[in-house]
């Protein structure tokens, strides 16, 4: 179970259940016409008393007597709570797949000598390594779990459906997927574009997966056209139904490829990919990634000049580089210039963005507890908020308090950021200041005025470094931030930054960054330990890391190290990470916290080479005791009691006092179906498993009373079942994701997150979660043959030329007159829409934001298509003879 957050709602959120609501009451006027409706034809109707109803509703017998518009009012409320509900349950749902594919295994690797030869032990035996590998392939679990969990209403209101029809294929089901897609692909889209600041883009990094799946999205529904219209009109075979299913592993095999370099012209191998050849997802073919962080001298070929800093951020020893510079982490196993193994036990880049990015964007509007981001330190998160909450002054400040810069960088660019009041101009001074590093020997001094344009948030300060080619300690200055008297702005928390200058003449001095205790949760995942290599990092060498027992015991709470760590030329820095083990709660007379320690050694022939080690050569981990975190990131999972504490509490319990009006109202709303969540066994119970199933199952529940009231609601205002699914269900189903997608564009450094999914997932909803009924029903149909009930369902049907054929072989009837048109329109659109972001990346660079008035412009073109949809749709719908297309 996840807790829910309560923070501000942006109104670009409001604006999408306002817009469900919108839609929904649109109709309520129109209620009085439904009198006299339930005759002739629409006598069958699931809102009439003579009409066969839905699965579960209505659940009065004679609710088909009560006032229509008083029914429309009550099943209407009851679908926005549903979409509400399996909103809810969707994001546990999510949570669970978050475990599954995080799970790891344990791979043996042969440990590998400097020159590359298979290392022996005295006896001549080889040695091995153990090496924790993702089971499952980032890319692969992006599409398959992931896109299955943002997709999981839609697919199951197609299977539920029909198989509660009696294979019967219905118009709620198949309009809804073709109508969500619509709105994912236009509509989020056209949010994204308005998500960022004027001026700012993101482009999409995995350009080969989103050519893929945007080739995929695009096959999927020109496929379903050309099936229904073209092939066998009216009616879809088994073979047409095996090959819509089988285009989701055939897609999910591409990515694959995809993800481990098979379309690279070049021959890239596993041990060079990370180096100079990263993928598109930013790490190597191995779904594992990097157990010992490296820091190059640069972002390309080794040796070449870096363009960016470290950032050694308060709460994670390196932080990351900023935005703006080029500066790349590479590894130091598989995926490195080392050889792989050396006793490494590997961690993984996690499965989680997109689950992140939905869970904090549905907590921000159901008052619950938002996941924070682990990859960014406590002290710039609080400067940040600081910043947030300044609504007269402009606020500067630095991304980071400490910096460190390798001393052939030529200039060192520091990010100065404005927060608070930003629609108009602003200025801030600078100057550096002497430390260890002195100004005309190791950097030239620097002072001057930052001058903010209106709604601008970034500026670099540009210091140059001074390589001497002497080998000397590394040396420190100092960068201050000034505002101007009279200026309209004030310094944040972080107006002063040290930047330290790496020396790279010579050999270097290992030792360990910090020499303090280094506290951990239980709860953590890994311990971060980062070994620095001073006064030079000239030549490869090698050092030994190994752990010793204090309280903490080796194999009972971490697990044990003892490895030798190849250090290439021009690395300066490197992580060592110690796999944390949860150990069981202590009791009240033992300590809550334990320890080791780590300690380094020199390798190879004294005077040779063997590597010099400094001070601190050993450093003490502590590790406190938590509640485990199984999900990462400060989601606490430990137990269903806690489940439902955080279920009844708003914000899960915590920062109450902060909790507005919407985000209280939200939570009493909402907190039925939070109940409902907290008895779904919680993500780490048999491996995420255990939640998979039951979260699936209660959202397959919730989905078909979703299908009822959808049905009988459009029946009660005249609605035909396909224009309620491709507006009102379309819209109520895809409204997580474009939370998601908002929050991505504006936190991610990229759109792969925001935009990149959404034809990934567009796929699915084709593939799986048309192809699998289909299939169902088809093969059913071919074994049942035409039944008395099929016969007289189908009457009319079979007086149309060519399907008498199917009068005694029976077959499965999916009308193709406004599914085949909906989806031929939506695939026209796409195209187009697919051209302007081409566009847009040709002569921009990204896809999404920019200029804001062209950003403007872009969106309102996505909105124009979006509307184009349910306009043309609606219209072939209620009058096909006017388009020339029949149903």
């Amino acid at each position: 179970m996840i807790a829910f957050h309560g923070t501000r709602s942006t109104a670009a959120d409001l604006l999408n259940y306002s817009s469900v609501i919108a839609v929904s009451l649109f109709f309520l006027p129109y209620c009085s016409a439904a009198d006299g409706f339930c005759e002739g034809n629409n006598a069958g109707r699931s809102c009439c008393a003579d009409g066969d109803g839905g699965l579960a509703l209505p659940v009065f017998p004679y609710e088909a007597d009560w006032n229509k518009n008083f029914r429309a009012f009550l099943y209407i409320v009851g679908l926005l709570w549903c979409f509400v509900g399996v909103s809810v349950l969707s994001d546990v749902f999510m949570a669970g797949i978050e475990t599954i594919t995080n799970s790891t295994y344990k791979r043996k690797v042969p440990r590998l000598t400097q020159q590359g030869q298979q290392e022996q032990d005295a006896s001549g035996n080889p040695v091995f390594d153990y090496e924790e590998t993702l089971i499952w392939n980032p890319a692969v679990a992006n599409l398959t779990l992931m896109a299955l969990g943002s997709s999981t209403p839609e697919i199951l209101l197609s299977i539920i459906e029909i198989v509660g029809a009696g294979f019967y294929s219905g118009d709620l089901g198949p309009g809804t997927v073709v109508g969500s897609a619509s709105f994912n692909l236009y509509m989020i889209t056209a949010m994204c574009m308005l998500a960022l600041p004027d001026g700012e883009g993101r482009k999409i990094g995995g350009l080969t997966t989103f050519f893929i799946t945007s080739v995929h999205s695009l096959f999927a529904y020109l496929w379903l056209a050309v099936t229904l219209i073209v092939i066998s009109p009216d009616v879809v075979e088994v073979w047409e139904a095996v090959v819509t299913l089988g285009c989701f592993p055939w897609l999910t095999f591409l990515v694959w490829c995809a993800d481990n370099n098979w379309f690279r012209r070049e021959k890239v191998f596993p041990d060079e990919a990370v180096e100079d050849k990263p993928n598109e997802n930013g790490t190597d073919g191995n779904p594992a990634a990097i157990p010992l962080v490296s820091v190059p001298n640069g972002g390309g070929e080794a040796g070449e000049a870096s363009t960016g800093p470290i950032q050694e951020e308060p709460d994670h020893p390196i932080g990351r580089a900023g935005s703006g510079g080029g500066f790349v982490r590479r590894s130091s196993s598989a995926g490195s210039s080392a050889p792989p193994g050396h006793g490494h036990t590997t961690t993984h880049a996690k499965n989680n963005s997109r689950f992140r990015h939905r869970h904090n964007a549905l907590s921000t509007f159901m008052g619950g507890r938002k996941a924070p981001d682990a990859n960014e330190p406590e002290e710039l998160r609080l400067a940040k908020e600081d910043a947030a909450r300044e609504k007269t002054l402009s606020v500067f400040q630095f991304c980071s308090r400490n910096y460190a810069f390798l001393e052939t960088v030529g200039t060192a660019s520091i990010k100065v950021t404005r927060g608070g009041k930003t629609d108009t101009q602003g200025s801030v001074r600078y100057e550096t200041k002497d430390d260890t590093a002195a100004a005309g020997k190791e950097y030239e001094a620097a002072e001057g005025t930052l001058t903010f344009e209106a709604n601008e948030t970034e500026k670099n300060v540009d210091v140059k470094i001074i390589h001497d080619k002497v080998h000397n300690p590394d040396l420190k200055f100092k960068v201050a931030l000034h505002v101007p008297d009279g200026g309209m702005g004030k310094l944040g928390r972080l107006s002063e930054a040290d930047v330290t200058i790496i020396d790279m003449d010579g050999p270097g001095i290992f030792s360990w960054m910090d020499s303090t205790p280094q506290t951990f949760l239980s709860s953590d995942s890994r311990a971060h330990l980062v070994i620095e290599r001073r006064c030079g990092c000239t030549g490869a060498v090698t050092v030994r890391v190994k752990s010793v027992d204090g309280s903490a015991r080796a194999g009972v709470h971490y697990q044990e190290v003892d490895e030798v760590i190849e250090w290439a030329d021009s690395e300066a820095a490197k992580t060592l990470q110690v796999k944390l083990m949860q150990f069981p709660r202590p009791g009240d007379m033992e300590p809550s916290t334990v320890h080791f320690s780590v300690e380094l050694e020199a390798v190879g022939t004294a005077g040779k080479d063997q590597a010099e080690v400094g001070d601190p050569k050993r450093i003490e981990v502590q590790v406190r005791w938590n509640m485990p975190d199984i999900l990462g990131d400060g989601l606490e999972v430990a137990s269903w009691s806690d489940q439902f504490r955080q279920a009844l509490s708003v914000s899960g319990g915590e920062d109450v006092e902060e909790a507005g009006g919407l985000e209280l109202g939200m939570h009493y709303l909402s907190i039925t179906w939070k109940l409902l969540a907290a008895f779904i066994p919680p993500p780490h119970y048999l491996g995420g498993w255990a939640c998979f199933w039951v979260a699936l199952s209660f959202i397959g529940v919730v989905t078909m009373f979703i299908n009822d009231l959808a049905s009988i609601f459009g029946c009660l205002v005249g609605l035909d079942d396909q224009v309620t699914a491709i507006t009102i269900v379309a819209l109520g189903t895809s409204l997580p994701d474009t939370f998601a997608s908002v929050l991505a564009i504006r936190s991610d450094d990229n759109a792969d997150n925001a935009i990149g999914n959404i034809t990934g997932s567009n796929s699915i909803n084709v593939f799986l979660g048309l192809g699998l009924p289909w299939t169902v029903a088809a093969v059913y149909w071919g074994q049942v043959k035409a039944t008395d009930a099929w016969t007289a369902r189908n009457s009319d049907w079979l007086k149309l030329k060519d399907h008498m054929k199917y009068s005694e072989s029976g077959a499965f009837v999916v009308e193709g007159g406004s599914l085949g048109f909906n989806t031929l329109v939506f695939s026209i659109l796409t195209l187009f829409s697919f051209l302007v972001l081409g566009i847009r990346r040709w002569k921009l660079g990204y896809e999404i934001g920019g200029p804001k008035n062209l950003a403007r412009l872009t969106s309102g073109i996505f909105v124009a298509f979006w509307i184009l949809y349910i306009l043309l749709s609606s219209i072939q719908v209620y009058h096909p003879d006017k388009i020339g297309w029949g149903r």
